[in-house]
């Protein structure tokens, strides 16, 4: 995947959560589960936590330094989101916003300065255990992406449903 391809998959997906969200007022980002005990604001920090994670660690890998993920087990991912909730949770809806956009965009400006073939060799960076930097930030951006914004379509769902 170049650089083209991986940037506008990320954007593709970054709109389909935007379109997930539009229309949504304080009190349905704020007060109502779609998971959980999290609410779609609990959602949305936890995108920017793990994307600002994943700026971080394209700088580590670039410098031969293991990312953050690297040998994480799925229960020590579980801790990891449930830390970060705690953390997140009292912010303000504004100020998780602000962050999401910003380290969107932050990412978006990271990516932009790697060659095409930087992204998209899995040997450029061994570091990487063999994947490309392109897969690397898929997961933490567009895959991550698309997961939440599912189980936020899914709730809208639900939410009218209720409705009728």
């Amino acid at each position: 995947m170049n650089k083209a391809e991986l940037i506008a998959s990320i954007e593709r997906e970054w709109e389909a959560l935007q379109a997930a969200l539009d229309g949504l007022d304080e009190k349905q980002l704020t007060t109502i589960p779609v998971t959980g005990e999290w609410t779609v604001k609990d959602l949305l920090a936890h995108l920017a936590v793990w994307e600002s994670r994943l700026v971080t660690d394209l700088y580590k890998i670039q410098r031969g330094v293991e990312p953050d993920w690297k040998g994480l087990s799925d229960a020590q991912v579980d801790r990891l989101n449930a830390q970060f909730h705690q953390e997140q949770k009292s912010r303000p809806l504004e100020r998780v916003l602000e962050d999401l956009h910003s380290v969107h965009l932050a990412l978006l400006n990271r990516l932009d300065e790697f060659s095409d073939a930087a992204l998209s060799s899995p040997d450029k960076y061994p570091i990487t255990g063999g994947k490309s930097l392109a897969e690397v930030a898929m997961i933490d951006s567009a895959e991550h992406f698309q997961e939440h914004a599912a189980e936020i379509r899914s709730w809208r769902k639900g939410q009218r449903m209720g409705d009728e």
